[in-house]
C-alpha cells in the first residue's frame, strides 16, 4: 500500500518532467527547422508574396513559383563554383586525412616527450578567429606565391581541419587494445602494415567523422576563401557566389542559392550521422 501511495505522489512530478521535456524538444525543432522554412518559403516566393506593399508577409506564398530555381541553374557560373566547392572540399578533406591521421596515430599511441605542448600548439590554431588568424596567413601565402590558387585554399582549409582531424583520430585510436599491435607483430607485421591494415580499419567510424567534419568546414568556409581568391570570380566557390548575391534583386535568388547550398551538407550529414556519433562518442568509451 505504501509502494502504491509513493508512487501516485511521484507521478505529477514525472508528468512535469515530460512536459517539460516536451517543450524543450518543440522549442529545438522550432529554432531548427524555423530558418529552414523561411528559406524554402523566399525562394518559392513570387513578388506579391515579398513585396506586399505594407500588408502582413503571408505565411505561405500567394502563388509559389520555381522560376528562380529555373534562372539559377540556368547560370553557368553557378555550375564553375560549384564544382570549385566540391573539389576544394575534396581536396582538403585528403589532404587533412594524410597528414592528421599519421598524426593522431602517433599522439594516440605512444607517450612521445613534450606531447602536451605539441597538443597544445595545434589545439592552439584554433583558438583565434578566423578573422584574426587569416592576415598573417595570407601574407605568408602570398609571400611563397600560394595566393589566388586552389592549392593556397586547400592549404588553409587543411590548416583549419587538422586540430580536429587529429583530435577525433587520436580518440579513436586510444580505444583500440595494443594487444592488437602485439599480435600483428608476431605474426611479422612491420608498423606500417600494422598501422594500415589492423588500426585504421577499427579506427573507421572515428575517421569517417573526422573526414565528414573536415568536408563540411571547406563547404561552409568563407574568410579564408574570400582574402585567398583576391576577387577572382573563377575561382569563387558557394560561400563567395552567394555573397556577391546579397544586394541581388529579386532576394527570393539569395533564397534559393542558400536551399542550394544547405541541401548538400542536410543530405550528406542525414546519410553518415552514425558515423559522425560513433567517431565522436569513440574517445569516451575505453
Amino acid at each position: 500500500m505504501k509502494f502504491f501511495c509513493s508512487s501516485a505522489q511521484r507521478s505529477p512530478m514525472a508528468v512535469s518532467k515530460r512536459i517539460i521535456w516536451m517543450t524543450g524538444i518543440l522549442l529545438a525543432m522550432l529554432i531548427i527547422l524555423g530558418p529552414i522554412y523561411l528559406l524554402v518559403k523566399y525562394s518559392i516566393s513570387d513578388g506579391p508574396s515579398i513585396t506586399t506593399g505594407g500588408k502582413p508577409i503571408p505565411f505561405w506564398p500567394l502563388h509559389p513559383t520555381l522560376s528562380v530555381y529555373g534562372y539559377l541553374f540556368s547560370d553557368r557560373h553557378f555550375y564553375a563554383v560549384l564544382g570549385n566547392s566540391v573539389l576544394i572540399a575534396l581536396m582538403t578533406v585528403a589532404c587533412s586525412m594524410l597528414l592528421g591521421v599519421p598524426a593522431a596515430y602517433i599522439l594516440g599511441r605512444y607517450k612521445i616527450p613534450g606531447r602536451r605542448i605539441v597538443l597544445l600548439g595545434i589545439i592552439s590554431v584554433r583558438l583565434f578567429p578566423d578573422i584574426a588568424s587569416v592576415i598573417p596567413i595570407v601574407e605568408f601565402f602570398i609571400f611563397v606565391g600560394a595566393h589566388q590558387t586552389y592549392m593556397g585554399v586547400i592549404l588553409s582549409h587543411t590548416l583549419l581541419a587538422l586540430p580536429y582531424v587529429i583530435f577525433i583520430g587520436m580518440g579513436a585510436f586510444e580505444t583500440i587494445p595494443h594487444e592488437l599491435e602485439d599480435q600483428a607483430s608476431v605474426m611479422g607485421a612491420n608498423r606500417f602494415q600494422t598501422f594500415y591494415s589492423v588500426l585504421v580499419p577499427l579506427a573507421v567510424p572515428g575517421l569517417a567523422a573526422a573526414a565528414i567534419y573536415t568536408f563540411l568546414l571547406s563547404w561552409d568556409e568563407f574568410i579564408f576563401a574570400y582574402f585567398l581568391t583576391f576577387g577572382r570570380q573563377e575561382m569563387f566557390t558557394l560561400t563567395l557566389y552567394l555573397n556577391g548575391l546579397k544586394y541581388a534583386e529579386p532576394q527570393n535568388l539569395l533564397a534559393a542559392t542558400s536551399v542550394c547550398l544547405s541541401i548538400p551538407v542536410i543530405a550528406f550529414s542525414m546519410l553518415v550521422q552514425r558515423y559522425m556519433i560513433a567517431g565522436i562518442s569513440s574517445g569516451s568509451i575505453k
